[in-house]
């Protein structure tokens, strides 16, 4: 396997329907497993605005378009960290 992945080449595989279905079911274990075991953190304005090294009118602009959104935590805007670490990682939804 290791040389094929090192000529960018293409691999055609046939796999069970039961073994393809246990796979996923066992990737998706892990998954909610890892999310239901991680209380969200939530930042405010400025701890998101110095980690991403964005003005905060940039944050506001990006809850409008919908790219970083903001909860309210009574009259307190707050974000995410884990939506500011996807920001970091340059993943987008």
């Amino acid at each position: 396997m290791e040389e094929f992945r090192n000529q960018n080449s293409q691999m055609l595989m046939i796999v069970s329907q039961g073994d393809l279905e246990r796979v996923v079911q066992k990737a998706i274990g892990e998954l909610l497993d890892q999310r239901e075991n991680k209380p969200e953190v939530y930042l405010t304005a400025e701890e998101t605005a110095r980690r991403l090294k964005v003005d905060r009118s940039t944050l506001w602009r990006w809850n409008k378009e919908g790219y970083l959104v903001s909860a309210k935590v009574g009259s307190k805007v707050r974000y995410k960290l884990s939506d500011v670490e996807r920001i970091q990682k340059g993943e987008v939804l």
